[in-house]
């Protein structure tokens, strides 16, 4: 299974096991001065276990100051950082994988608080994407020495025993920002003609050629697109890994800078396979494809189609570090599936450490890697077959436990299965199915169609109860509330409800984002009403973005700034919080998704009569997928009878 996807693949004179690499991802796991941890070492190795071909590591800084992109991110300009960076290395290397340090200068991408100084760049232009401050910029002489360090921090690679180096000359970092005549406006030697533009990379290419020799591997990311007026487009992405080549490069890895660079769970996978389609018939040295990548299949599709040479699986390394190991064994069904919620760059974006909404142990692999193992074979009662009651329950089975499962429901997932019913939401359901999978290989019972109660639990004579029966949506006292034209965002995602004509949504977190959009493409006319100023409050922006997106097209009126006060047979009555005025809009049906609050009365019960009872998930705080799978995998793990 998956030939293509197994068979080995060379970069320079380096062979991998595999087509698979796990590409560049911010952990935030290394220590403040740029060192290796415990953590960060953790990390890596559980790809490299299980089975990935090769990682290349998160941005490293090639200086100090200016230099710093994350608070925590790894060094290679330092003496000292070689034997911190070996460590790295020596992990990952016990096991059949590669790795590469991927060297990057942010440029004018750095953040003044992080870096403690003004950020630098060819050209002082503000990023118009990023709303940022003009940088400095950078003079003749120090364009060279910049070079130079890129050079030096390769060599210190090398020094480290990495396999090879990959220069990060895209997403609108330093080296990009000498390639891209939108980011570029300088009018010496580094600026103006295509060469010029060049010149930055070539000279680091040929720095690192002098430093390191022909032998060592250098990959080098590039921009196949740009979301700037004037930027990189496809024709000249290829004419420039074209010169890289001859230049000496080994491989590129064709990305963009532009809105599918992060893609939410909407985009199909591999549908930006005509970026390193176009590349690969530009070179002969293999190009590396991040095309959205979820399932082996896909992956395998890359290859016999001839789009690239090797395919980055990122974000599904984050949701499942078995990925690889899991595909080629025949474990297809059992891959955590990543669900595109985008929250791990949600946490790096706050300078918070890696986190996955389906995967409670990415970024704290060393502190979840010895589980007790004291369960000889008691029986824990598990209240509802969520996320998080399924998390608790896995963990606990691996602890030795016989966790015993309760749902009301007639398939596990509990609110999965309404989250996986609007657009584009099919990687939903391969989760749930993943997590159902896992849960039947694990032997855990479950007992479906069963509304669990305390006595029905207490002929288990269990030595604990996790309570996971989650959250209800919220609706509010108020006037008219109860009005047959009201109903919940969980009665249209499921179909209970089936609602014609003019409706207005109450709430526009995530289930109100996507109940808007489900009844404007089935031909409602909707007003979306928020209380906030912004819609979408503690959703990632970009998946905020692509629902708005798709709600534009049909005319939806949006109401933010705005307090429901009251429901009528003729709609609703609000107040606008600016100035106090009242509104009045007409509806056919009231949509409320004002969020959830959880069975408090439910898990009372339980509490009352047991003496050993953890709340876990929603029933314990409402909150995302990532909150409640963490909050499982936690009070399991540290659970005693």
């Amino acid at each position: 299974m998956y030939i293509r996807l197994q068979s080995e693949g060379t970069i320079g004179r380096l062979t991998l096991a595999n087509r698979v690499v796990m590409p560049a991802m911010g952990v935030n796991l290394a220590s403040p001065d740029g060192g290796v941890t415990e953590d960060i070492i953790a990390f890596y190795e559980a790809r490299a276990r299980g089975g990935a071909g090769l990682i290349i590591s998160e941005i490293t800084r090639i200086e100090g100051g200016a230099g710093i992109s994350e608070p925590c991110q790894l060094a290679a300009y330092r003496p000292s950082d070689i034997g911190e960076l070996q460590r790295l290395v020596d992990a990952v290397h016990k096991y059949e994988t590669g790795i590469f340090i991927q060297l990057q200068h942010p440029g004018r991408e750095a953040s003044p608080a992080i870096a403690g100084e003004r950020p630098v760049a060819p050209s002082p232009v503000a990023n118009p994407l990023s709303g940022g401050g003009v940088p400095r910029e950078l003079s003749l002489e120090e364009c060279g020495a910049l070079a130079q360090k890129f050079a030096l921090s390769a060599q210190i690679a090398m020094a480290a025993g990495a396999d090879g180096v990959e220069l990060h000359g895209a997403h609108g970092y330093l080296i990009n920002e000498f390639l891209s005549p939108a980011m570029n406006f300088r009018t010496d030697r580094y600026g103006g003609s295509f060469e010029n533009r060049m010149r930055f990379l070539t000279e680091i290419l040929a720095g690192i050629r002098k430093s390191c020799g022909p032998r060592f591997p250098v990959s080098v990311r590039i921009n196949a697109e740009e979301a700037l007026p004037g930027g990189i487009d496809l024709p000249e992405a290829c004419r420039i890994a074209a010169v890289l080549e001859k230049a000496g490069a080994d491989a590129i890895n064709v990305s963009c800078y532009s809105q599918g660079c992060i893609e939410p769970g909407t985009y199909e996978e591999g549908w930006k396979k005509y970026m390193p389609s176009a590349v690969k018939k530009a070179v002969s040295i293999p190009v590396i494809a991040v095309c959205n990548i979820k399932s082996p299949a896909a992956a395998e599709a890359l290859l016999e189609e001839g789009a690239c040479d090797f395919v980055g699986v990122g974000r599904g390394h984050l949701a499942d570090p078995e990925w690889c190991a899991k595909a080629f064994s025949g474990r297809e069904d059992e891959i955590r599936t990543c669900i595109g919620c985008l929250g791990c760059f949600g946490e790096i974006v706050k300078a918070k450490r890696v986190r996955c909404a389906v995967n409670p142990v990415t970024g704290r692999e060393r502190e979840y890697a010895s589980p007790a193992r004291d369960g000889k074979e008691r029986v824990v009662a598990i209240v509802g077959g969520g996320p998080a009651g399924i998390e608790a329950a896995l963990v606990l089975k691996e602890r030795g436990f016989s966790p015993v499962v309760f749902d009301r429901g007639e398939r596990l997932g509990g609110t999965l299965n309404t989250a996986d019913k609007g657009y584009g939401k099919e990687k939903i359901t391969r989760y749930t199915d993943s997590l159902i999978r896992q849960a039947e290989k694990a032997g855990i019972e479950t007992r479906l169609g069963t509304d669990a109660s305390p006595e029905t639990i207490r002929e288990l004579d269990p030595c604990g109860v996790f309570v996971a029966c989650g959250a209800e949506p919220l609706v509010p006292p108020i006037p008219g509330i109860n009005e047959d034209l009201v109903c919940t965002a969980e009665d249209v995602l499921l179909g209970s409800e089936k609602l014609q004509g003019r409706v207005v949504v109450v709430g526009s977190g995530m289930t109100g984002l996507e109940t808007a959009e489900m009844l404007a493409m089935d031909g409602c006319s909707v007003t979306m009403v928020e209380m906030l100023d912004e819609l979408g409050a503690g959703v990632y922006p970009t998946v905020v973005q692509d629902v708005m997106g798709r709600i534009a097209q049909h005319d939806a009126v949006i109401l933010t700034g705005h307090r429901l006060e009251r429901v009528t047979p003729a709609g609703v009555e609000l107040t606008r919080l600016s100035d106090g005025e009242k509104v009045a809009v007409n509806a056919d049906r009231v949509v409320l998704a004002m969020g959830v609050v959880p069975r408090k009365a439910a898990a009372d019960g339980f509490k009352a009569a047991f003496p050993n009872v953890r709340v876990i998930g929603d029933a314990y705080r409402g909150a995302r997928i990532l909150e409640a799978t963490r909050d499982a995998h936690g009070k399991a793990f540290t659970f005693e009878p």
